[in-house]
């Protein structure tokens, strides 16, 4: 049979000294005294789109207010192209849509109902997206009546 010679001992020995060492020094890395700071990185593309250097990436997120009987998104189009809605889900997510465009400008709409009892009840909204050349990428956020372009 196999015998345990005292090399196998001080291996297995120094092995685990050294994964407690590792230990205590990644725990005192994270200790109170020193709290941990968040960071932003950019999670957008690094490149322009295959195919043509000339188009920008464009998404469109469409979401219905996130206040208890807010305004809800009746319909949304960029561009004169109509962005298909979804029903709502438990996060108020209506639905997205992904364009490629030349840099320029472009008018985005969107209607919503406010409530059946408010006049008006259906309220238009137009933006004007401006796609600059530089652009990589643009994410256009509608959430009830408010749009933010990033």
């Amino acid at each position: 049979m196999f015998k345990p010679r005292k090399s196998h001992f001080l291996v297995i020995i120094c092995a685990f000294l050294f994964a407690f060492a590792l230990f205590f020094y990644f725990e005192e890395k994270v200790s109170p005294e020193r709290p941990l700071l968040a960071s932003y990185s950019y999670q957008g593309p690094t490149t322009s789109v295959p195919g043509n250097p000339q188009f920008i990436q464009i998404q469109v997120l469409i979401k219905d207010s996130p206040e208890a009987g807010g305004v809800q998104i009746q319909n949304a189009e960029f561009n004169g192209k109509t962005i298909p809605l979804k029903p709502r889900d438990i996060y108020g997510n209506r639905g997205s849509a992904g364009f490629q465009v030349a840099p320029g400008k472009y008018k985005l709409k969107w209607v919503v109902q406010k409530s059946n009892l408010i006049w008006p009840r259906l309220v238009r909204h137009e933006e004007i997206v401006n796609v600059n050349p530089r652009d990589l990428w643009l994410q256009i956020e509608i959430v009830g009546d408010n749009a933010s372009i990033r």
